[in-house]
């Protein structure tokens, strides 16, 4: 998993790469699946442009340095790969550079990691009635009215990415919307409380009209199982409309084991 905060929060059998393991073994359970969290807080693809607030190191320091290169000599054999980038990114360049970052980073993996699923993931969904209005500093969305959703500020990431995994074929986790749908069909309750992420439901009461209670982007336990499923969904996707993801997997590892040279013992790897 490469991203940000949304992918890198909570603790033990909380974060997302413990709740999608199990999403998948209920799904797959002749396979054996070993998830790989590297997502970074504040991070974005990368390489920055001049000194946002908020963000940390980025993936990239530069076209050909940065964490990545360090991953991926880590990781050396994947079955898939996971990218959730956008929220930081949008505090850094315009929805139109954050695609060619995309762009980037997509070759990139497709040349690291050759026949690997490429799963990206949508932002965030906020909640209108449970939220408060945007301020950023230094906004990258030409034309934004500063106090607006930011629904609306992200949103324009999010069609970057949509428009770049249909262009290339990559697999699409449209968190953003399956959020949304959730949220319309009444379960709002997706995100951390307060600025900290310290609170929770049973101080609600005590905030009655104070949006910035409810305005911490982070998923809460709810939160994370939603995107889990929407990560699971995109990787078990069937690859061929006669073989579903999971059977070529299992036989990908009953090749593993007969094969004494491979370097990876068991497949269903992700970053």
């Amino acid at each position: 998993m490469f991203g940000d905060s949304i992918l890198d929060c909570h603790e033990g059998d909380e974060r997302i790469e413990a709740v999608l393991k199990q999403k998948l073994q209920d799904e797959a359970p002749g396979v054996r699946w070993s998830i790989y969290n590297e997502a970074h807080g504040g991070e974005c693809i990368g390489p920055k442009e001049g000194s946002p607030i908020g963000v940390s190191t980025p993936l990239f320091t530069a076209e050909t340095s940065g964490r990545f290169f360090e991953l991926v000599r880590d990781y050396p054999r994947v079955t898939a790969v996971i990218v959730n980038y956008g929220g930081n990114d949008s505090k850094v360049y315009p929805p139109e550079t954050f695609r060619k970052r995309l762009e980037m980073l997509g070759s990139l993996l497709e040349q690291t990691y050759p026949g690997a699923i490429l799963v990206f993931s949508t932002s965030m969904y906020l909640d209108p009635a449970h939220s408060a209005p945007y301020h950023i500093p230094a906004p990258r969305v030409p034309g934004w009215m500063d106090g607006g959703s930011r629904n609306d500020y992200l949103e324009p990431y999010n069609q970057e990415i949509r428009s770049f995994t249909a262009a290339h074929g990559y697999r699409l986790a449209d968190t953003f919307r399956r959020l949304k749908t959730l949220t319309e069909r009444g379960l709002w309750d997706l995100r951390e409380r307060g600025a900290d992420g310290n609170g929770g439901p049973k101080d609600d009461a005590k905030h009655l009209g104070d949006g910035a209670w409810f305005d911490n982007i982070h998923p809460n336990n709810q939160g994370t199982a939603a995107i889990a499923e929407g990560l699971a969904d995109a990787i078990l996707q069937p690859v061929h409309p006669f073989l579903p993801l999971a059977e070529k997997l299992k036989a990908n590892e009953k090749q593993d084991c007969e094969d004494e040279t491979s370097p990876v013992g068991s497949t269903g790897q992700l970053p």
